[in-house]
């Protein structure tokens, strides 16, 4: 006799693609942090393989971290699937969290405004547009500033190993 269906198993069934996703996507922005850290910026012929590298971090990034959607394989979606609000609230709120003590831009923001005009899309920019988003890069990549690219992934690691 067939085993019957049950919504349990659709719900397992779902779980599991959704957690290889996550692991894999996970993995893959590992990866791209490790090479992105590895490059001497200093020397000019790096700085392309820099750019593209970082363009490819923060794809990853904005998809997993960053979508506001209930269909993306999003790390925050991930633990809601699993019941885990807390980590959820807490991811959120350190990426809503002031990046510079002056101004009111979040982590969040200031991510979101480099792959959304950028890296994601193509929109028209001003000058004032690149000016921000050079601004911008420059102290995520400076290893010496609080908020850097470096500690925002070393504080999320954190927040997701906690639990």
């Amino acid at each position: 006799m067939a085993e019957e269906i049950t919504i349990e198993m659709i719900k397992n069934s779902y779980q599991k693609p959704f957690e290889e996703q996550i692991i894999f996507n996970l993995e893959q922005l590992n990866y791209r942090f490790y090479r992105l850290t590895k490059i001497d910026t200093t020397k000019e012929n790096n700085k392309k393989e820099y750019l593209m590298i970082f363009d490819s971090f923060i794809a990853l990034f904005r998809a997993l971290f960053l979508e506001k959607g209930q269909k993306q394989y999003s790390v925050q979606n991930y633990y809601r699937e699993k019941g885990k609000d807390e980590i959820v609230k807490k991811i959120d709120d350190y990426l809503n969290s002031k990046i510079f003590s002056w101004c009111d831009k979040s982590i969040r923001d200031v991510l979101k405004f480099i792959a959304d005009k950028f890296v994601c899309h193509i929109d028209p920019i001003s000058r004032e547009d690149l000016a921000t988003a050079n601004f911008y890069m420059s102290h995520l990549s400076n290893p010496y500033t609080k908020n850097n690219l470096r500690e925002i992934v070393e504080n999320i690691s954190q927040i997701m190993n906690k639990f």
